[in-house]
Parts: structure tokens; sequence; C-alpha cells
């Protein structure tokens, strides 16, 4: 009997795991028991006849027959075995082939991975190439434009100043005139050695209204108060200064003649329309200054002189010396005009302060 030997197993270890498998397999042992069960079957058929003892060759035949069909089918079974291990072995291989593969995807991921990296890599420094160069090129562009803007401005410099000299050149004109003497009384508030100190006592007077004007003449800063047609007049208005409490002195002065080149015809004219036109608004502003009225026939000659000189297109003066000449003298009208219609006594202040300017730039010519 092999009774004890049919428990025994053996244990294999595939891929970290424990298998038990039997001796024998399944399809031996089930074999095994039908053949116990036929050679049981025939002694049995054997011991119930004992008479007919020479049995049938057929039966024994078929007996035999399927007993060698069994030996056959133990033969056949014994395959399994071996495809067994070999589904064993394949398992493994594949198990093997898998993680072969598993390795390999992720291989080639990573150096999908890799390559995808390097791409955009070398994508960001082209990139970056690029707007630097985009940059650099268009700041050199704006450098570029600007220093030939320069250029051009620096060559185009010399163009305009030489027609502007020439402009000058051409406007200082080709008529001369003689400057008249000019002879007039003033009341005299003061000879100062030093001009700061001569101003500064003028700046007094125009906040006390009186109008003042510091000339410099021979080295000396002389204030002038007031302008009037004679001496007597001087006198009389210099009085009236004297009852505000300032030391004054009527006096009569002199302009010299002077000759005057490179005038322009508009400017000729002013010069020699300028000391007639004074003298009358002298007349004029002493009259008002002593009567407080301005008569008809002295405002209607102060007007004859002035629509002469107002004929004169200021754009066709360009000496500034005789352009303000001319204003200083205008100014003056405008206000004795006022004091005829409003015999308000600042317009005849104002009128003297025009008429003081007058010297002082006749003076300078």
């Amino acid at each position: 009997m092999e009774g004890p030997e049919k428990g025994r197993t053996i244990t294999i270890k595939i891929n970290g795991k424990h298998r038990s498998y039997d001796e024998g397999t399944k399809a031996e042992k089930e074999m095994n028991r039908k053949d116990r069960e036929k050679e049981i079957e025939t002694d049995r058929l054997i011991d119930e006849e004992p008479s007919t003892k020479n049995v049938n060759s057929s039966a024994f035949n078929e007996a035999a027959a399927t007993k060698e069909a069994a030996d056959d089918d133990t033969f056949d079974w014994i395959l399994p075995e071996e495809s067994d291990e070999t589904d064993e072995i394949i398992e493994y291989q594949i198990a093997t082939s898998t993680k072969k593969t598993s390795n390999k995807g992720i291989g080639s991921f990573s150096k999908s991975f890799k390559k995808n990296n390097r791409n955009k890599f070398l994508s960001t420094i082209l990139l970056t190439v690029f707007f630097a160069i985009l940059l650099g090129t268009s700041f050199g562009f704006i450098l570029l434009k600007l220093v030939i803007t320069e250029k051009e401005a620096e060559t185009a410099q010399p163009a305009t100043t030489e027609p502007l000299a020439e402009e000058q050149t051409e406007a200082k004109g080709s008529d001369s005139a003689v400057l008249q003497p000019l002879s007039t009384f003033v009341i005299q508030g003061g000879v100062f050695s030093k001009l700061e100190a001569a101003k500064q006592v003028q700046e007094e007077q125009n906040q006390n209204g009186v109008p003042s004007k510091v000339i410099e003449m021979n080295g000396q800063a002389v204030l002038y108060l007031s302008v009037a047609s004679s001496i007597d007049e001087a006198k009389e208005i210099g009085n009236q200064l004297k009852s505000k409490g300032l030391k004054v002195f009527a006096k009569p002065i002199t302009l010299n003649e002077k000759a005057i080149n490179n005038l322009l015809p508009e400017e000729k004219k002013i010069i020699e329309l300028a000391p007639a036109y004074y003298q009358v608004l002298t007349e004029g502003a002493t009259e008002a200054e002593l009567t407080n009225t301005l008569s008809s026939a002295m405002f209607n000659n102060i007007e004859k002189q002035a629509s002469a000189v107002n004929t004169l297109e200021e754009g066709k003066l360009k000496n500034k010396k005789i352009l303000s000449l001319k204003n200083e003298l205008t100014n003056a009208y405008q206000q004795l005009a006022s004091y005829k219609e409003t015999k308000d006594a600042a317009a005849l202040t104002k009128c003297q302060q025009h008429l003081l300017e007058f010297i002082s730039i006749y003076y300078t010519l």
C-alpha cells in the first residue's frame, strides 16, 4: 500500500510566492483509483463463477484493452504535469517580460520628457535672442534718429542765423537825420554822486505821487520831478512841490544836437517831429498844472502834432529807442486828453512822468 506517500507535498517558491503541489497529480490519483476498482471487479467476477474459469477471451481481451487504455490514459495524464510546469515557466516569463516592457515604457517617457524639456529650453533661448536683437535694433534706430536730428539742427542754425543778420543790417536803413537841440525847463529834485542814492529818493517820490526820473549827466545822477514850458512856470510848479515838503530847484536844460545814421524813413520822420511835439505837450501840461484846466485852443494844437506822429506805422520802426520815443509822446498825449475830460490830477502826474521819460531817451540817442 502506498497510502502514507500520498499525502506528501512539494513547496516551490516562484516570484516570491509559495505554492504546494501533491507528489501525484489529481489525474494520476483518479486513474489509479479506477484501476483498483476494475481489478476488484474482475476478482469478484472470477470468484462468483469458478466453474467457468475459462473466461471468454473477448471479455479478457476487453479487460486487458481497458487496462491498456487506462495505462495509455495514465501516460497521457503525465503530460499536463509538464504543461503545468511549462505554464508556470511561461507565467514567470510573461511577468518578466511585462516588467521589462514597463521599464521600457518609463524609459521612453523619460526620454520623451527630456526631449520636450530640451525643445522648450531651445525655444526659450531663441525667443530671448530674438527679442534682444529686436530691442537693440529699435534703440539703435532711435539713437540714430536723434543724432541725425541734432546734426540737422546744427546744420540749420547757421542758415537761420545768416538771414537774421542780413535782416538786421537791412533794418538799419540808409537815411540820416540830425537830432535838433532840445531846450526845456525842469524842476530838479537833487544831484547825486551815486546812482543808487538817486534811485532811492526817486522811489520815495513815486510813493508820494510825485513824478520823477533819474538821468545820468556829466558823471552825476540828476533827479528831475517835472517839466515846464518856461522858467517862470517851472518856478511856480516848484513852489507847489515845496509846499509838499520837497526841496526843489527850477532850471533850464539843453539837450545837445547830434547826428543819427542808418535810419529807416519812418524813423527819420519821428526824429524830425519829436522836438515840436514835445514842446506843445509840455505847454499843455504846464497850463493844466497851473490853471487846473486845458483850453480847447491848446488841445487842438496838440492834436495836430499828434496826428502827424500817429500816422507813422510802428511796424516800420526798427530802432528800439526811436520807437520808445514815439510811445512816450503818444502816452503823454493820451493822459492830457484824459485830463481834459475828467480833470483827474493823476492823469497830469502820469503825463509829466511820460515827458520826463522822453527827455531821458532823447538824451541817450
